[in-house]
């Protein structure tokens, strides 16, 4: 049944007047083309065709999903300082966790539509009032994060699932007692790695896969006990890609303690040059896919983007798992037939919104559970044909979205995302901070806020303005430090943030060897992913056959050998 009629002939009538062609983004100033696949693509969903270049989209999506930070920001109540995923700067008002899902907050906070002003304007008052869980954690115990569902005892972990026992992680699946570790899945006892899976007992490895007992490793398989190598393939006792016999190894790893601040960082920098100069890159790390583009694919057919697994028809997608027939989606599990969507949980038919769970059929709506037919709405749960946060009958609810959508589409709104300074985690430190950041012109013109991380510290409920430590002046092994640098503050220039290591995290370096941190743990774990390839694509010459492919821009590796997948699987046969 045709349920918004007038608004289906408007948008028929933009994209048949449409034409192919470059565009330049306003945004960006990049210039893209939009091509006669794309319009009817976006006539497949009922969609005017965009005005951001598809970087520029995928950021600013990639800017409202949980980032790596937590803030103090006072209860909306009560006014007492809570952690919260979200800047105390930022509009959106935070409330616990569990207080959130005990009560239907959203369904207070019902609004009027006045279809002669701008209608995405309209919403700020609901992301003023209707508060915001201020963790979005889900079935996790004694855990301290954002964003994470059935972790257990770990601290500083985000938009992770099953991890246990671990410290400061990113993305990280079925994962247990890791430390610093974006994009793990089913790894155990492994620091300061990215994009690997079913690793145990490493240190620093980079799209490696089921190694165990090594560290400093790139794009090895199968591998152990090996050291600062690259391209392995079932490879034992194998140092700086020499191979050795087992008493060689040994003797050679005896002289080393990754436990020493300054030996850590030297064997980084030494593994970074052979990365960097002598190790061949393939122009992604996907695998089992077909006609896909992008990085760090798995088991996916038909897509497109960055990070996926188990998924079908997916045109520009980073993070996504178990889902179907996406367009411009930024995180989703099990979800399907989703249009401009940052975060779709089990979700089906959801357009330009930002947490849609076990929902369907919505648009324009925000943080929404098991919600039915809504349009414009935040913060509502088990709701059905609900606009602005107030309930309609079917009947008047259809009539009144077809009048918004033709009257948002007239100036220009349909088709565009919330405004950016409505972002409830604010857009400069969601997850697009970490793995494709926008730079400050960019956020500048999008309308995101430039949140302080210093002051989104002032509610802290202990003194932030302390004396700082030189952290040059602790122990260089982590065995010689003592409990007098515990809870020290340190200050990182880089981040723009104090740190500090408390009691446990100190036993736990101790226990596991690993060295004393240098850095505020957003930086390191930006470092970390900055190691791997990325979402953003960008066309480049197979360095031995020369023939054109598409790779991941590297702002670490400028000067990376990346080879075909043709070549590179060649090169493996007869050098891994």
């Amino acid at each position: 049944m045709n349920r918004t009629p007038n608004f289906d002939l408007k948008v028929k009538a933009i994209l048949d007047a449409t034409k192919p062609g470059e565009r330049v983004c306003p945004i960006s100033g990049e210039t893209w083309i939009l091509t006669s696949e794309d319009i009817e693509r976006y006539r497949g969903w009922g969609v005017p065709p965009p005005i951001y270049s598809p970087t520029i989209r995928m950021k600013e999506l990639a800017g409202w999903g949980a980032g790596i930070d937590l803030w103090w920001k006072p209860h909306f109540q009560t006014g007492k300082a809570i952690l919260s995923g979200i800047h105390p700067d930022s509009f959106s008002p935070a409330i616990t966790d569990k207080e959130w899902f005990e009560k239907d907050w959203g369904a207070e906070h019902p609004l009027d539509v006045d279809l002669a002003k701008p209608i995405l304007e309209q919403t700020k008052p609901l992301f003023d009032r209707v508060p915001y869980p201020a963790l979005s954690t889900h079935g996790s115990v004694n855990c301290v994060g954002c964003g994470i569902v059935d972790c257990v005892d770990s601290y500083m972990v985000f938009g992770s699932k099953m991890v246990k026992d671990s410290w400061y992680a990113f993305r990280t699946q079925y994962s247990e007692r890791v430390m610093d570790a974006p994009f793990l899945l089913r790894c155990e006892n492994v620091f300061a790695s990215a994009k690997s899976v079913s690793c145990n007992n490493c240190v620093s490895i980079f799209e490696c896969n089921q190694c165990i007992n090594s560290a400093f490793l790139f794009d090895c398989q199968n591998c152990e006990e090996c050291f600062c190598s690259s391209n392995l393939r079932h490879k034992q006792y194998v140092f700086m890609n020499e191979q050795l016999n087992k008493e060689e190894y040994q003797k050679r790893m005896a002289e080393i303690d990754l436990s020493s601040t300054a030996q850590f960082e030297q064997w980084k920098t030494t593994f970074r040059h052979l990365v960097g100069e002598k190790t061949i890159w393939p122009e992604n790390f996907s695998v089992n896919v077909q006609n896909c583009v992008g990085e760090g694919m798995m088991d996916c057919l038909d897509c497109s983007g960055f990070l996926m697994d188990n998924s079908r028809n997916i045109q520009n997608g980073w993070n996504i798992f178990d889902s179907e027939h996406l367009d411009t989606v930024v995180i989703s599990y099990n979800s399907n037939d989703c249009y401009g969507v940052s975060v779709a949980l089990a979700s089906h038919n959801i357009k330009f919104s930002f947490v849609a769970y076990q929902s369907q059929d919505c648009e324009y709506v925000v943080n929404c559970y098991n919600c039915e037919h809504c349009f414009g709405c935040v913060g509502l749960n088990r709701k059905k044909f609900n606009i602005f946060n107030k309930q309609y009958s079917e009947q008047d609810y259809w009539r009144l979205v077809d009048e918004i959508k033709c009257a948002m589409l007239e100036r220009g709104e349909y088709g565009r995302f919330f405004p950016a300074a409505y972002s409830p985690l604010g857009m400069k430190y969601g997850y697009g901070y970490v793995v494709a950041p926008l730079t400050k012109e960019e956020l500048t013109k999008l309308g995101g806020l430039d949140l302080d991380p210093i002051a989104g510290m002032r509610f802290a409920p202990y003194d932030v303005n302390a004396p700082t430590s030189n952290v040059d002046e602790v122990p260089d092994r982590i065995v010689d430090i003592t409990d007098e640098w515990v809870g020290k503050q340190f200050f990182d220039a880089e981040a723009n943030r104090r740190y500090a290591v408390n009691a446990q995290e100190l036993a736990y370096r101790k226990e596991h060897g690993y060295p004393f941190p240098l850095r505020h743990y957003t930086s390191r774990l930006k470092d970390i992913v900055a190691s791997c390839n990325g979402p953003i694509q960008e066309s480049a010459r197979c360095a031995k056959c020369n023939k054109e492919i598409m790779t991941s821009s590297s702002t670490i590796y400028s000067k990376r050998t990346v080879y075909c997948k043709a070549c590179y699987l060649k090169f493996i046969e007869s050098n891994g």
